[in-house]
C-alpha cells in the first residue's frame, strides 16, 4: 500500500498552458532540459550558447478509479499534501513571469482609443518616495522630459509636493491662508520600471504652480512625456498612476474648469473628475476583496500624475490627488521652456485673484452682462495688502479685460500671459530681480469707467498669496476683541473664509 500511495504522488496531468518547473519527489532542484538557440532563433548570433529550459509544471491529482475517500484515505490526504506544494512551487514560479500574471480587473473600461492612449503614455510614469530623516514624507509619481545618453541622466518633472512637509506652517493674524515649508534636501527615491531604485537629485521647484525637476542616473534610454498644447473644458481624458507594486492605474473622466477658480492660491487649475461608473466598479472591486481577504486595499492616488487625452498626450498634471485638480499642460510648457532656459520659473506678482466671468453661474452671468453690458474678462476676487494695484485702485468686483494689450478670459491665460512677460523680459537681458511694467485695461465697476492701469510689479519664483485687506484686517480685529463667531456674518463674512 505504501508503495501504492508513493505512485500516485507522483501521478499528474500536465496543465495546459504551463511552463514551469517541476520539483522532484524528494525536494530537490528541478531537472532542467536544455536546448540550442540556434534550434529556435535563426540569424540572431547566438547560436553557440545553450539555453536552459524548465521541465513542465504538472498538477497532482487522484485517478478517477480511486473514488471511495473513506477507504483511501492515505491516498486522497498524500494527494492533497502534493497539490499544497504544487500551488506554493506555481504561486513562486508565477511571480517571476510577467506573462503569468493574474490581474482581477480588466485593463481599462474605455474603448480601445484609450487603451492605445494609454500604453505608450504610460512608458514615461514612474513613480517616486521622499523621506526626511529616516522619516517618510510623501510619494507622487513623475515624468520622464530629458535623458542625455553620453552622461546616462534622464530629468523627471514632478509635483513640487514630494518635498513639502505634509502639515501648513501656523498662521497668524496677517496670513490667512496655508503656507507650507518644502525640503529641498529631502532623500528621493526613484522607483524604475524594472524594479531598481535610483537617487532623485532635485534640480529646481517652484511652488506657485508645484513643479519640481529631479536628475536621476539611468542606465538605459527612457521614453519622454508627450505634451499637448491645450487642453479644453469638457474634454474626455485618462488618469494615469502607479500603485506601490509599479502596476499601472488608470482612471476614465472629465475634464472641468467649473471650480478651478475656487482654489487657495491655485486659480489656474483645471479639475479631472472620474466617470462615476468606473468610480463605482472600483469601489464595489475593492470592498469584494476587502470582504474576501479581511484587508482594505486604499486607492494609491499620488501628485504629479499625468492627465492624458486619447492621443497619448500630457493635458495636464495633478497637484491635488484628493480633489483631482490640476497644472494644465499649456502652463507645463511654458514652465519647463523658462527652466531649461534660464533655470528658474518666475512670474510676475500682480496681487490679484480672479475668476472668469465665463465660468460663473450662468444667473450671476447674466446679470452682469444685464447691468454692464460685459460678457467677457476676469472678475477680481481679492486684492493683496499694499500691492500696487490696491494703490492705482483696483478694487474686489473689477473686471480686468486686457494685459498689455492682450483680451484674458481665464486664469489660465491670465498665467500664460504672464509668463510670456517673464521670457521677453529674460530676452532682453534682464534678471529675476528686475521690475516689470504691466499695463491693465480695467473696469471699475463702482463708477462705471474703464481705464488702463501701469502696475510696476517684481518677478518672482516664490508662490504668490493674495491676502485681501479687508478680511485680513476683521479677522485681527475679531481676535483681538473676540468677537463671537455667530456674529461674523453681520460683517458680511464667514468662518469658511478663514480656513
Amino acid at each position: 500500500m505504501a508503495a501504492e500511495t508513493r505512485s500516485l504522488e507522483l501521478r499528474s496531468k500536465t496543465t495546459r498552458g504551463d511552463d514551469h518547473v517541476e520539483e522532484d519527489e524528494e525536494g530537490r532542484e528541478p531537472k532542467k532540459m536544455k536546448t540550442t538557440l540556434a534550434t529556435e532563433q535563426d540569424g540572431d548570433g547566438d547560436g553557440d550558447e545553450e539555453l536552459e529550459i524548465s521541465s513542465p509544471l504538472r498538477e497532482p491529482y487522484v485517478p478517477d478509479g480511486v473514488k471511495d475517500r473513506r477507504a483511501n484515505q492515505h491516498i486522497f490526504a498524500a494527494c492533497k499534501l502534493a497539490k499544497a506544494k504544487f500551488s506554493e512551487k506555481r504561486d513562486r514560479v508565477n511571480k517571476l513571469l510577467p506573462t503569468c500574471q493574474y490581474f482581477e480587473r480588466p485593463l481599462v473600461s474605455v474603448p480601445d482609443a484609450g487603451r492605445k492612449a494609454v500604453l505608450p503614455a504610460a512608458r514615461s510614469l514612474i513613480r517616486l518616495s521622499s523621506s526626511v530623516g529616516r522619516q517618510p514624507l510623501t510619494r507622487s509619481a513623475g515624468l520622464w522630459i530629458d535623458w542625455d545618453e553620453g552622461s546616462g541622466t534622464g530629468i523627471v518633472l514632478t509635483s513640487a509636493h514630494l518635498i513639502r512637509a505634509k502639515k501648513p506652517l501656523p498662521k497668524d493674524y496677517w496670513m490667512l491662508k496655508d503656507r507650507h515649508l518644502y525640503h529641498p534636501g529631502a532623500q528621493v527615491t526613484v522607483h524604475l520600471h524594472d524594479d531598481t531604485t535610483a537617487e532623485g537629485r532635485l534640480l529646481y521647484h517652484q511652488e506657485h504652480y508645484d513643479v519640481a525637476f529631479f536628475k536621476v542616473a539611468v542606465d538605459r534610454r527612457v521614453q519622454l512625456t508627450s505634451f499637448a498644447d491645450t487642453v479644453n473644458m469638457g474634454q474626455k481624458a485618462l488618469r494615469l498612476g502607479r500603485e506601490e507594486n509599479l502596476n499601472l492605474r488608470i482612471t476614465h473622466g472629465k475634464v472641468k474648469l467649473d471650480e478651478a477658480e475656487l482654489g487657495e492660491g491655485h486659480h489656474h487649475n483645471m479639475y479631472f473628475y472620474p466617470n462615476e461608473k468606473y468610480e463605482d466598479e472600483e469601489t464595489e472591486e475593492r470592498q469584494r476583496m476587502w470582504r474576501g481577504k479581511g484587508v482594505y486595499i486604499p486607492r494609491c492616488d499620488d501628485d504629479g500624475e499625468p492627465v492624458i487625452d486619447f492621443d497619448g498626450k500630457v493635458v495636464g498634471m495633478i497637484n491635488c490627488s484628493e480633489s483631482g485638480s490640476f497644472v494644465p499642460s499649456s502652463i507645463l510648457n511654458n514652465c519647463m521652456y523658462l527652466w531649461r532656459n534660464f533655470g528658474c520659473i518666475p512670474r510676475p506678482h500682480l496681487g490679484l485673484q480672479c475668476e472668469a466671468l465665463k465660468f460663473l453661474d450662468p444667473i450671476h452671468a447674466e446679470y452682469i452682462w444685464r447691468k454692464l453690458n460685459i460678457d467677457d474678462g476676469l472678475v477680481v476676487k481679492e486684492v493683496s495688502i499694499g500691492s500696487h494695484a490696491e494703490k492705482v485702485g483696483i478694487r474686489v468686483g473689477d473686471i480686468i479685460e486686457c494685459i498689455d494689450g492682450e483680451r484674458i478670459s481665464t486664469t489660465i491665460e491670465l498665467e500664460n500671459k504672464l509668463l510670456g512677460i517673464c521670457m521677453g523680459t529674460f530676452d532682453r537681458g534682464n534678471d529675476i530681480n528686475a521690475k516689470v511694467d504691466v499695463f491693465v485695461r480695467v473696469f471699475h465697476t463702482a463708477n462705471h469707467v474703464w481705464r488702463t492701469k501701469q502696475l510696476t510689479v517684481n518677478l518672482s519664483d516664490r508662490r504668490e498669496v493674495v491676502e485681501g485687506g479687508q478680511r485680513v484686517l476683521f479677522y485681527a480685529m475679531a481676535s483681538m476683541f473676540d468677537f463671537p463667531v455667530s456674529t461674523w456674518h453681520c460683517f458680511g463674512l464667514s468662518l469658511l473664509s478663514y480656513h
